[in-house]
Parts: structure tokens; C-alpha cells; sequence
């Protein structure tokens, strides 16, 4: 296992997804008085200073929603055992931005590989140990995607001498980069391939509409599940079953597609309140801060609701630059007069007057009972 060393770079090298799978996971801070943290000489603070800043930057939250996705994706690429005569199911992740959609896929896929690792092996053939066993591969489109440049993505995540230059014209025809691709996936034993941004297929364009059907098909004739994830690919067009002409021939592809979404937390029935409940003790535990308290956050729930309108990366960024500020200042803990003077995202800004007046009685009430606590 490799030290937790900031990771740096893409997910789309197996070097870098091995470092990501097979690092060992933070630990987190100690948890100092402020006499303590007083006591520090100054090298002695500021290390610890960034220590805290680097733990809180890179806090991961598997909450309910993450743990109901990741149980369906298990159910599909578990349950994809077929032959290779046998059309396999694939997924597909519709979701909106910052909703934390890649964070849950990469987890999903670093503790599949690490399961496939501990079931077969880190080598295919212990003996000699010249395979590598890749259990998954993982991808990121970005720009305007062509079919070339898709295989090529897929033969840069296993450093396939064909992506180098000088053998570039060796491999010239999509047909052979596919081929050779094909062979990596069987070669290494990937049973998962994740292909995130699938959103930057623009179905307007002949290219993408031959990107979008080419990873159709490549879903059924790989010995892996495909796992997309994307934004709006319901409205894109990605997800529209073909009905006539050349898209026809998808249409039985396009049925062993099963999409999964995420959505921002809600306060609306009381399962949605104990689950951003859960969330909030959750941050309580990893916050570390010398004036906090085991309830500081869950007592703030309403309020950051109301900040954050329940968008997973609008509180994970309220939560890295409040306690960024409250080390920085010597505040040491987060309240609402601290975090008032963060300033967040658009999306959630502009939607925090019309919660305000939603919420107004619980956010008086959540005000309430800290002043209470605090004058006690």
C-alpha cells in the first residue's frame, strides 16, 4: 500500500487510478485543545495548520443516497456473469453538476477493484507476474470525442504502446485502436469500465452520435460492464431510444441500459430530515476543530440547508472554506456568523433568500437554542 500522498493528476492513467485504489486512506488530525494548540511552537502549528486544511479539503461522505447507488451498480456488474454469446446490462449516471456524482463512481470503483484484487490476485499469473490484473479502467471525455480518440483514451488508461507517437500510424483505422482496446479489457481482466463526462457527446454532431452508439455497442461485445455518467443525458438525446434507420439497430442495446441519478437533499418527509441529520454528524466527527463540539454542525442543520439548498458540493465547499477561515482567523469552530461570511456558488446564492423566508421560523429557533447553549 502507498503512504496518503496527495493524489495529482487525472484518474485516466492506471497509474494514477492505482495510486487513488491502493493508497492508504487519511488519517485524520488529532483533535487539539486550544491550550494545546496554543502550546505549539510556530513550525509545530503551522504543520498541524496544514494537516487540518488537507484533511478537511478531502473529507469523502457516503451518505444514504451514495450507499442506495452503489448497492444498484453492485447488483448490475454483479449480476453480469453472462457468456460472451449473452448481451450484458450496462449503467448509466443522469445526474445534475455538483451533486457528487464522479466522487460516488470512483468510490464505487476503487472498492471494486480492490474486491477483484483480494478475489484473483494482483498478478494473472503469480508465477511469472508479467499481467497485471486491471479490474477496472476508467476514462474521462473531454472536448469533442471521436471514436479514434475514444479507443485511444481506453489504450492511454492501460499505456498501450499504440498511443505512443511513433506507432501511432501503425494503428491508423478505428476498427484496429478498437481491436486493440478489446484485447486490453480481455488481457487484464477489467471487468468495469467507467466513462465519465459522457455529457461532452453533443448528439447534434455526426461524431458524437457515432461516439454514443460505438459505446453502446462496446457495452455488449466487452467481457466488462460499462458504468456512464454524465449531466442532462436524458435531455441530450444520449438515452432516446433509435426508432428507425441506422438508430434502430440500438434499440435492444438501448433497453439494457439502467439510469441512475442523484439529487440534491430534501427537508420534506421525515426520512429526508434524518438523513441530512446523519449528514450533519457525520461532518461533526470529521471537522476538527479546537473550539468545536460534538453537535456544532448538526445544530447549524437548518441553516446550512438553507445555504446550500441541500447540494452536496455546495456544503462540502461551505465546510472546506469555513473551517479554512476558522483556522485561519483563530475562530476555531463554525458558526453562523462565521460561515455568513462565505461566499458559495451562484447556483446556491441565489436561491438562499427564497429558503430563508421558507425556513424562517427554524432558522430563529436553530438561532435560538445556540444562543441558549452558549450563554449556559
Amino acid at each position: 500500500m502507498t503512504s496518503a500522498q496527495p493524489l495529482r493528476g487525472s484518474f485516466s492513467t492506471y497509474e494514477s487510478w492505482s495510486q487513488f485504489t491502493e493508497r492508504e486512506a487519511r488519517t485524520i488530525p488529532e483533535r487539539l485543545t486550544t491550550p494545546q494548540l496554543v502550546g505549539l511552537s510556530d513550525s509545530a502549528r503551522a504543520d498541524y495548520n496544514r494537516r487540518r486544511r488537507e484533511w478537511h479539503a478531502n473529507i469523502v461522505l457516503r451518505s444514504e443516497q451514495v450507499d442506495r447507488l452503489h448497492q444498484d451498480l453492485l447488483d448490475i456488474v454483479d449480476s453480469n456473469q453472462q457468456d460472451s454469446d449473452r448481451v450484458k446490462s450496462a449503467a448509466a449516471i443522469d445526474a445534475p453538476p455538483t451533486m457528487g456524482k464522479t466522487t460516488a463512481l470512483r468510490m464505487f470503483g476503487r472498492d471494486f477493484h480492490r474486491r477483484r484484487v483480494a478475489e484473483a490476485g494482483e498478478y494473472l499469473d503469480p508465477d511469472t507476474q508479467t499481467t497485471k490484473h486491471i479490474p477496472v479502467c476508467h476514462v474521462t471525455l473531454a472536448g469533442k470525442p471521436t471514436i479514434k480518440a475514444l479507443h485511444q483514451m481506453l489504450l492511454g488508461f492501460y499505456a498501450h504502446p499504440s498511443v505512443r507517437s511513433e506507432l501511432r500510424q501503425s494503428l491508423t483505422l478505428s476498427r484496429d485502436l478498437a481491436r486493440a482496446a478489446a484485447d486490453c479489457i480481455a488481457r487484464h481482466d477489467t471487468r468495469l469500465v467507467i466513462i465519465d463526462d459522457l455529457h461532452f457527446l453533443n448528439m447534434r454532431t455526426n461524431d458524437s452520435v457515432q461516439v454514443a452508439n460505438q459505446l453502446k455497442w462496446l457495452a455488449n461485445e466487452y467481457d466488462a460492464t460499462f458504468v456512464f455518467a454524465g449531466v442532462a443525458l436524458r435531455e441530450s438525446g444520449l438515452l432516446k431510444e433509435g426508432r428507425s434507420g441506422e438508430d434502430a439497430a440500438l434499440a435492444q442495446t438501448f433497453r439494457r441500459w439502467t439510469v441512475l441519478g442523484m439529487n440534491s437533499f430534501s427537508l420534506q418527509t421525515q426520512a429526508d430530515k434524518r438523513e441530512w441529520a446523519r449528514l450533519m454528524g457525520s461532518l461533526d466527527k470529521a471537522v476538527v476543530l479546537a473550539n468545536g463540539h460534538d453537535r456544532m454542525i448538526q445544530e447549524l442543520a437548518t441553516y446550512i440547508f438553507v445555504r446550500t439548498g441541500g447540494n452536496i458540493g455546495s456544503l462540502m465547499d461551505l465546510i472546506r472554506r469555513g473551517t479554512t477561515r476558522a483556522i485561519r482567523t483563530g475562530v476555531e469552530k463554525l458558526d453562523r456568523a462565521l460561515l455568513d461570511t462565505i461566499r458559495l456558488d451562484e447556483g446556491a446564492e441565489s436561491g438562499r433568500a427564497d429558503r430563508e423566508k421558507k425556513f424562517d421560523r427554524k432558522l430563529k429557533r436553530e438561532l435560538d437554542d445556540g444562543s441558549t447553549e452558549e450563554a449556559a
